[in-house]
């Protein structure tokens, strides 16, 4: 896609199915966000469940990320992913 020049502005990352998070979870999740930012792609995280919410919220990973990119489902993830297109 980069070499096309058709670079997204917004990639969700689906986490539904991620029941525990640990700290090299969280090692790769930062280090793709920030490999995003500088590409000026927001991330976006769908159904993060609350054991993990908790985790990523202590570990300040949210700081990074902004909390109004968590989501708690796909639908409400795909609006925001709308929003941020728009703009």
């Amino acid at each position: 896609m980069a070499r096309l020049g058709d670079r997204p502005k917004v990639r969700i990352i689906r986490m539904r199915k991620v029941p525990f998070i640990d700290s090299t979870g969280i090692h790769n999740l930062t280090s793709l966000c920030e490999m995003s930012q500088k590409e000026k792609i927001t991330i976006v995280l769908s159904g993060v469940n609350e054991k993990v919410h908790k985790v990523l919220e202590k570990s300040g990973f949210y700081e990074l990320l902004g909390e109004e990119n968590i989501c708690p489902n796909i639908n409400v993830a795909l609006e925001r992913a709308k929003m941020i297109i728009q703009h």
